[in-house]
């Protein structure tokens, strides 16, 4: 509030805790400002629905922090294997984000006597940690599957009808309370199902989307490589979408591969060519998009129709987890 008063600001880029997301960004809306707003989009989707609407209310751009939607390789990936149907019908999608760790940060506060309390925490760990605390946070929900829905959503050209879920706090029960293992499905229309699992206890499998048609897989791992078998008969297809690599990469992808009975194809584009430090993140990618909507209008890649999508249901999944019940959600 001091800032949009004193300051003659455009555009408002925020990273806030997810409970402050909607406040703050209807907030900058409604005071006239340009948002870009990491995701998830809300904590709930009463506050995803009013930034949406103070959005079409005001006419300012919001937009919602998904770099896959602005990765070269996700859009190569979408035009040359999905679109032109190389795989055929997709009904089942595989989603996980597997790592080995607690998850919890460790660090002091700036002085001694700080009180974090004025910006609503009890502790300096609440803030701190505000991912593990349901007030704040939607837990891995949000932090990780947020951003795999929000993919296979671009990609099925549809959001989820239904989600069942279970989960718990297995292994960390320490003063937390969002969970640290998570199992979900998912439910679209026309018969698909997409299944994402995280869990804090090993990390083998990393994180990757995995398409499976009927003519075909497409595995999107680690925001780095596409990687696509033919279905039956173990040969290569002839498709080019990301460049092999090196370093920890190529080795997942050769891991992958490995527990395949086919080989990959994994060849360069010209759009993915090229030292990777000299190349723009698709973070940057998408800042240049932002300003870009601002200056001339150029449309947005995940505005807030698309990103309330993904925001649906990671809230619904968290509550079929709590509620050991099947969740409807809407889907527009």
């Amino acid at each position: 509030r001091e800032m949009l008063q004193k300051e003659d600001v455009e555009a408002v880029i925020m990273a806030p805790p997810l409970w402050a997301h909607a406040d703050l960004a209807v907030g900058c809306l409604e005071a006239g400002k340009h948002v870009l707003c990491e995701k998830m989009m809300a904590w709930d989707v009463d506050g995803c629905e009013r930034m949406r609407a103070a959005a079409a209310r005001t006419g300012k751009v919001l937009e919602i922090g998904y770099q896959r939607n602005y990765n070269p390789m996700y859009h190569a990936a979408y035009d040359g294997i999905i679109k032109t149907g190389t795989i055929g019908d997709i009904y089942h999608v595989r989603l996980a984000w597997h790592r080995n760790g607690s998850w919890r940060r460790k660090g002091e506060p700036p002085a001694p006597d700080y009180d974090p309390s004025k910006w609503g925490y009890p502790t300096f760990d609440h803030l701190y940690n505000w991912r593990l605390y349901w007030k704040y946070s939607q837990g891995l929900m949000a932090e990780l599957c947020s951003h795999q829905v929000n993919a296979a959503n671009w990609y099925l050209g549809s959001a989820p009808e239904a989600v069942i879920a279970s989960g718990g706090l297995y292994r960390f029960p320490d003063n937390r309370e969002v969970y640290d293992h998570v199992y979900v499905t998912f439910e679209y229309p026309g018969g698909r199902t997409a299944v994402f699992s995280s869990i804090e206890s090993n990390a083998f499998d990393d994180y990757y989307e995995m398409y499976l048609g009927t003519k075909g897989t497409l595995i999107m791992l680690r925001e780095r490589e596409a990687l696509l078998f033919e279905e039956g008969g173990g040969r290569q297809t002839g498709i080019e979408v990301t460049p092999a690599g090196k370093g920890a990469a190529a080795q997942s992808s050769e891991t992958m591969a490995a527990n395949t009975s086919q080989g990959a194809t994994r060849a360069a584009t010209p759009s993915a060519t090229g030292d990777p430090a000299a190349r723009p993140s698709a973070t940057r990618l998408q800042m240049r998009r932002f300003c870009s909507a601002i200056r001339v209008g150029t449309p947005l890649a995940c505005g807030p129709d698309k990103a309330i999508g993904s925001a649906r249901a990671c809230i619904g999944a968290n509550e079929a987890i709590k509620t050991k019940a099947g969740v409807t959600l809407r889907t527009t």
